[in-house]
């Protein structure tokens, strides 16, 4: 999602040791591993873009969040078949994202990012 960015923002910076920044119930793919977490403060806001790595093709982990985010508390808003970026929310309305998947060969690259 690099064409996303914040303007006017105040970076924490990256942290590959956890996920803070990214809610306890988001669906994580099974065995992915955390590229980094980044959250910035802003004028409309708290974002928090995070990435993984999943050892998975693009069709399998687009599978696991097509269900998982279709699940409560999430709930899939739409999808962009231009560029693959699908937007969900939480179902009480009080967080907004994006998600984008590119497939790599056997390995799956996933990027987020989460308006609070």
């Amino acid at each position: 999602m690099g064409g996303l960015a914040l303007a006017g923002s105040l970076a924490k910076g990256w942290n590959a040791g956890s996920t803070f920044g990214v809610p306890q119930d988001f669906p994580i793919y099974p065995g992915a591993g955390l590229i980094g977490v980044k959250e910035t403060l802003g004028t409309n806001g708290t974002s928090v873009s995070a990435s993984w790595d999943a050892s998975a093709s693009l069709d399998t982990v687009t599978a696991y969040y097509s269900d998982r985010l279709s699940q409560s508390p999430w709930a899939i808003v739409r999808k962009n078949a231009t560029d693959g970026t699908w937007e969900f929310q939480r179902t009480d309305g009080k967080m907004r994202g994006l998600i984008q998947l590119s497939g790599h060969g056997q390995s799956t690259r996933i990027d987020i990012l989460l308006n609070k």
